[in-house]
């Protein structure tokens, strides 16, 4: 006879050899079914198909305490996943192995005691569990013969194989819609970024590139393009929040599709078993993929310093006249006291060269001492590798003309380098700005005078600074007078 539990039912031996439980809290229901049956004795408990997104769903603070109290209680547990997945209970002394793709369902069947427990992710969500030694011990040896076939994952499950190894799946599941970003692509993202309404800092081959790289032959990404919506995308490990690969989707470009972007959303996290970012949206973009399912930002934050990491604050866009003008004016400004003294000290010794191949090792060599400076300050928001696609591919045209990229030398020394591209008629981008500046005090306000002179120049009215990571930076970009903001928006994939 099946008996049908109330949810808030904790299971328990019955007369019968099988009872069921349906409802939210499955998962927490066969934790203390675990705990109640072997008590302080210690064992082992064997769990296969076992997805964590799901796993996770619901509570997942009070699953991991009561996986804990099982660690405390010295039961030990193994979990099969599958193969790529990186199973987070790991920290409380489980161990688990992969499963190859093809033979993975994520039908979770519980072995511990007498009993076997199986639970079914439907709407509800049911338990089945079965109380009868024989058959616990066909399944205990079922799982032992696969647990011995399994794969042991690498030491650490974060590592660049396990993040190629998601971009290889997502390029099969999608087929044709889902490739890596290369040099040839330049010119369909020049092509999105004309015909697509926001005009953002977002619109760039070199912003795209940069937020999604890592991945493929060129190290620039992955895209999305299925003819009429194009978006980078990149997987990056939140590490300040708990680890893991996470999807992000950048700057979905063109017609703007929320059913699209669910449906593969939907994939992305059933591939990682994480949640999936999409960023770079226009408020109203935000609301429509909220109002199909998607989650605010708050709801699980990308850093613990910078909740939507560059777009934590708003874009600062700057009239590259009215900067220039500044200058000339016999009113007092930091601005210009900072200007003024680097050219007193420094300017006869400043040139500039275009940036490219031959110079590209000399602007590494200015990230990694840039960086060490952030390892002091404790900034670890990006990382060197980030600025590779700025050094080695550059968007398509004559730089000086499509696009704008130099390095900058102080005797003879390489000190500094930027990357801009436009994003409108009348706008460029500043994708990078990166200076030796704890070596050659206020190199960092000189640098951006001089890009807004080369656009002034070559006939752009507005250079847009970008968003910000911290306070810190939002405030060095505000000594410039900007002259519009623009606030750009994140939003999450969980269910």
């Amino acid at each position: 006879m099946t008996g049908v539990l109330p949810i808030q039912a904790k299971l328990q031996n019955q007369p019968s050899v099988m009872s069921t439980l349906e409802g939210n809290n499955v998962v927490q229901a066969v934790l203390d079914d675990i705990h109640q049956t072997l008590g302080n004795t210690g064992g082992e408990v064997y769990f296969s198909g076992v997805d964590e997104r799901r796993f996770m769903e619901f509570d997942p603070d009070n699953i991991v305490s009561r996986w804990r109290q099982l660690v405390d209680q010295g039961i030990e547990t193994r979990v099969l996943t599958r193969f790529g997945d990186a199973f987070t209970l790991k920290a409380s002394k489980s161990q688990h192995r992969w499963i190859p793709e093809h033979f993975f369902n994520p039908t979770t069947i519980c072995v511990y005691g007498d009993k076997v427990a199986t639970i079914l992710w439907g709407s509800p969500a049911q338990v089945l569990v079965v109380q009868d030694f024989a058959f616990a011990d066909a399944q205990r040896k079922q799982f032992l013969c696969m647990w011995e076939q399994a794969e042991i994952p690498t030491t650490e499950s974060n590592t660049l194989e396990v993040k190629d190894l998601l971009a290889e799946r997502t390029i099969k599941r999608f087929g044709g819609r889902v490739s890596y970003i290369s040099g040839k692509d330049r010119q369909l993202f020049r092509d999105f970024r004309l015909l697509d309404k926001t005009q953002t800092y977002g619109n760039s081959f070199y912003y795209v590139c940069q937020a999604a790289n890592g991945l493929g032959p060129d190290r620039l990404g992955l895209k999305y393009f299925d003819g009429r919506m194009l978006a980078g995308i990149g997987i990056g490990n939140r590490f300040s929040l708990g680890g893991n690969w996470h999807f992000h989707v950048v700057n979905p470009m063109g017609e703007f599709d929320p059913e699209s972007l669910l449906r593969l959303c939907r994939h992305l996290l059933e591939l990682s078993g994480v949640p999936v970012f999409v960023k770079k949206l226009t408020m109203e973009e935000r609301d429509r993929l909220l109002g199909i399912g998607f989650s605010p930002i708050e709801d699980y934050p990308w850093h613990a310093q910078a909740m939507e990491e560059d777009d934590t604050f708003a874009e600062q866009i700057l009239d590259v006249n009215a900067v220039l003008e500044k200058l000339k004016v016999h009113q007092r400004s930091g601005l210009k006291t900072n200007y003024r003294y680097f050219c007193s000290k420094f300017g006869d010794q400043t040139t500039s060269e275009f940036l490219g191949e031959e110079n590209a090792a000399e602007a590494h060599d200015i990230v990694n001492k840039f960086f060490d400076y952030l390892d002091i300050k404790q900034l670890h928001i990006s990382q060197t590798s980030d600025y590779d696609n700025i050094i080695h591919y550059p968007p398509l045209g004559n730089n000086g003309k499509m696009y704008f990229s130099q390095l900058i030398r102080i005797g003879g020394k390489a000190a500094a380098f930027f990357a801009m591209e436009p994003v409108s008629d009348d706008t460029v981008g500043l994708y990078a700005s990166i200076t030796l500046h704890q070596e050659f005090p206020n190199l960092s306000e000189y640098l951006i005078v001089e890009c807004c002179r080369l656009l002034q120049k070559a006939g752009y009215r507005y250079l847009n600074l970008g968003g910000s990571e911290t306070s810190g930076l939002f405030n060095f970009k505000e000594k410039f007078s900007p002259v519009e903001y623009k606030k750009l928006q994140w939003v999450v994939y969980k269910v």
